[in-house]
C-alpha cells in the first residue's frame, strides 16, 4: 500500500539511532497520534507498551532476541490510525509502516523482514502458516495475552452486565466464557506464552462464572 502524507512526514524524522527501543516508542506514539478527539489511540499506545513487556518476558524465558521482540511488539499496531474505520486491515498497514521505519533506521534487513512478516500475521488465530516462526508467533501471543488481561476482563465484565437483566447477563457472560475457552485451545509459540495466556484466561473464566452464579442467585 502507499503510505499517507502524514505517515511519510513522520517517517522523514527518523534515521539511525543508538536507542532503538525508546526511539520506536516515540515513533509509535507519533504514528498513533493520541488527541482529545482520538483517546482510543492513547489506549492503543498503552496497549502496545504492555504487549512489548509481554514480549520481553517471553523472549527472556525462551532465549529469543529480546530487543528485536520488543521492537516488533511495539510496532504491531503502529498503523491503526491510518486504517480509518476498517480496523481489520491494521496488521498489513502496520507491517507496511514498520518495514519503512526499520529500513530508515538501518535495522538488520533479515530481522526486519522477520518482524514485518510477524506483524502482518499477528491477528491470526487457529490457522497459522507452516512457516510462521516462533519469533513471529511470539508477537501474536504477546498481543493476545494483553487482550485478555485484567484490564480487558474489566471491560468484558462491564459490557456483560451494564443495565442487563439476569438472563441477558448469563447469556453475555457465557459467550465470553466460550470465547476464552476457545482461545485456550489455540497453538502458542512457546510454553511461556501458553502459561501466561492460560493464566489470564483462567482468571477471566473464574470471574465470569462468579457473575453468572450471582445472577442466578435466588432464581433457581
Amino acid at each position: 500500500m502507499s503510505l499517507s502524507e502524514r505517515a511519510l512526514e513522520i517517517l522523514d524524522q527518523y534515521n539511525k539511532t543508538e536507542d532503538v527501543i525508546e526511539t520506536t516508542k516515540k515513533f509509535v506514539y507519533e504514528m498513533l497520534g493520541p488527541t482529545p478527539d482520538r483517546g482510543d489511540m492513547l489506549y492503543r499506545y498503552e496497549h502496545s507498551i504492555r504487549v512489548a513487556e509481554n514480549g520481553r518476558m517471553i523472549a527472556i524465558a525462551e532465549n529469543l532476541p529480546v530487543t528485536d521482540t520488543v521492537v516488533a511488539c511495539l510496532l504491531h499496531d503502529v498503523g491503526y490510525r491510518e486504517c480509518g474505520d476498517d480496523w481489520r486491515i491494521h496488521p498489513q498497514v502496520s507491517a507496511d509502516i514498520a518495514a519503512e521505519y526499520l529500513a530508515r533506521i538501518g535495522y538488520d534487513p533479515d530481522m526486519a523482514k522477520e518482524i514485518v512478516q510477524g506483524i502482518g500475521r499477528h491477528n491470526l488465530t487457529d490457522t497459522l502458516p507452516e512457516d510462521m516462526s516462533v519469533f513471529q508467533t511470539t508477537i501474536r501471543d504477546s498481543d493476545d495475552i494483553d487482550r485478555f488481561d485484567i484490564i480487558r476482563i474489566a471491560m468484558a465484565m462491564g459490557s456483560s452486565v451494564h443495565e442487563k437483566t439476569n438472563v441477558e447477563i448469563i447469556e453475555s457472560c457465557q459467550k465470553q466464557i466460550d470465547i476464552a475457552r476457545w482461545y485456550m485451545t489455540l497453538p502458542r509459540g512457546t510454553k511461556t506464552a501458553k502459561d501466561m495466556m492460560d493464566k489470564e484466561l483462567t482468571q477471566r473464566i473464574e470471574l465470569l462464572e462468579q457473575i453468572i452464579a450471582q445472577a442466578k442467585k435466588g432464581f433457581e
